[in-house]
């Protein structure tokens, strides 16, 4: 399994790559890296337009930039060849490995993705490679949304509300932070 961190977007509301933002001593990015480890053989980092790629990072494809997490994923689904895809947006910093670990042990043949808060979080979930013909279909259309694909999906709940907490505006960030010295 490969490990996808959506990390591509604009950060308009955050004001700042979030992906780059520290928290106990890490960056997001390399925080969603370490949660994803443990299931996966690799890590791959979408990176924002503009950003110079390093080791295990790539930019969305030239026709689906700008088009968010949906084009991030299919972006590592075309370069990087797996069976399955483990994702991770950059802005849970507080995501548990424990979620992917869960996810994976109930897998079958369709995506699993992670229930808590009383939401679904297609952006904390297992894709299967046959998922990408019908996401690129669905960029192709102009349709950006992840929602949409997991109607079928294999949804497991979690009580832990706290791991599921985005980061998306400095006020967010900075009550993160608090917890970080309390």
């Amino acid at each position: 399994m490969i490990g996808i961190i959506l990390a591509g977007g604009r950060s308009r509301r955050f004001g700042a790559p979030k992906w780059q933002a520290r928290y106990e001593g890490s960056t997001f990015a390399d925080r969603a890296r370490a949660t994803l480890a443990p299931v996966t053989a690799s890590q791959w980092t979408v990176v924002p337009k503009g950003t110079s790629p390093v080791s295990n990072q790539l930019v969305d494809d030239v026709e689906f930039q700008g088009m968010g997490p949906l084009a991030g994923m299919v972006t590592v689904m075309r370069h990087v060849d797996s069976d399955w895809y483990a994702v991770s947006a950059c802005d849970t910093p507080l995501l548990s490995s424990t979620v992917y670990e869960r996810l994976l042990a109930n897998r079958e043949d369709k995506p699993v993705i992670a229930y808590a808060d009383g939401r679904i979080h297609p952006l904390v979930g297992l894709y299967p490679r046959t998922m990408r013909l019908s996401f690129e279909d669905a960029l192709n259309r102009g349709e950006r949304a992840v929602m949409p694909h997991v109607f079928e999906a294999t949804i497991v709940s979690f009580e832990e509300a706290a791991w599921f907490k985005n980061v998306n505006t400095p006020h967010d960030f900075k009550q993160l932070r608090q917890k970080e010295v309390e």
